[in-house]
């Protein structure tokens, strides 16, 4: 099989694993449900077990990321020797698990991250009777547990995402011409974005000024980038006008108002996830026999797990189906 007869039968798989999908109007519906009860028999009929609904929710959240996994891993699998961009994005959750034991041995928590199954593309894999612990020791990302020791959480998490986003650029790089395209269009926006939010943790959680949250930003090309970047570290915290003409303002522009008084980096983050899902629907229609719709379906499938989990969260709290909407970004 060619690659054109290959791709145009995994983007029929995959158009069909979108249209059910629970984005766009498959999710107006459900966050018309009152409970979660009533979602959790909407995702799952039959499977739901007796609990306390933050245990469904949690649970919720749980296998919505899992479907997420182990759709990606189905294409990976269809494509036999899949590109290792794929692979990397797929390797997204990996990372989050090393944060997640990162912030159990950082504060002793007793709570156990996630263990996703990766398949042959796993590189944290627990022997048995092993803790988390030995197991990051044990992998590739020992590194991150050694820089806790020696510095902070914050620095390990920032390096993370720096190494996450750094490989991620040249695995793009090394595309072919005709995929780099679309590819690069979607992550330079995810990267720009992700330095963005960190910009505003670094500065409105931790209280730092640009010249100590310098050195925990993914490094950015050119002298403007950066220029636009550090922008975040001048503007006046209650200025409305100063961060509407930022070029990253988008990210709060639901937040400026009369009583606005500093952005809130944790609503800024819903206001990314809507972007990066618009731009992603977007190259997902485009350049269908290129990896383009392949690395936007994978984003997908992560905003879809995302919303699910937003949608579960708001019904165990009784937030109202449009306000949901609203921070879904589709009211």
């Amino acid at each position: 099989m060619n690659r054109t007869s290959r791709y145009a039968f995994l983007l029929a798989k995959i158009y069909g694993i979108l249209a059910k999908s629970f984005v766009g109007t498959n999710y107006r519906d459900i966050v018309r449900l009152r409970t979660v009860t009533e979602l959790y028999d909407r995702l799952y009929p039959g499977e739901r077990r007796e609990a306390p609904e933050y245990q469904l929710t949690a649970d919720l959240e749980r296998r919505a990321a899992e479907e997420a996994v182990r759709t990606m891993l189905y294409v990976l699998e269809l494509l036999g020797d899949p590109p290792q961009i794929l692979v990397h994005l797929l390797r997204r959750y990996e990372y989050l698990t090393v944060k997640s034991v990162l912030r159990t041995v950082a504060y002793g928590l007793s709570s156990e991250p996630v263990d996703w199954d990766l398949g042959r593309w796993d590189q944290l894999r627990r022997g048995e009777g092993q803790g988390w612990r030995e197991a990051v020791t044990a992998s590739p990302y020992a590194w991150a547990l050694t820089l806790l020791e020696k510095d902070s959480l914050l620095a390990a998490d920032s390096a993370l995402d720096k190494e996450y986003y750094e490989t991620l650029a040249k695995l793009v790089q090394e595309l072919p011409s005709r995929d780099r395209a679309g590819v690069r269009k979607l992550v330079s926006l995810e990267t720009s974005v992700t330095n963005a939010l960190w910009a505003l943790r670094l500065r409105f959680l931790f209280g730092m000024d640009a010249e100590h949250a310098a050195g925990f930003l993914i490094p950015v090309s050119g002298r403007e980038a950066h220029r636009v970047l550090m922008q975040a570290f001048d503007i006046p915290a209650d200025s409305l006008e100063g961060w509407r003409r930022w070029r990253y303002g988008w990210l709060i522009e639901d937040q400026l108002s009369e009583a606005f008084h500093a952005p809130d980096p944790v609503r800024a983050e819903r206001q990314a996830a809507r972007r990066m899902y618009i731009r992603s629907h977007q190259l997902f229609h485009q350049d269908p026999f290129t990896l383009t719709p392949l690395v936007a379906f994978f984003r997908l499938k992560a905003y879809e797990a995302s919303m699910l989990a937003t949608a579960a969260e708001a019904l165990r709290l009784g937030v109202p189906g449009e306000e949901v909407l609203m921070l879904a970004g589709l009211a």
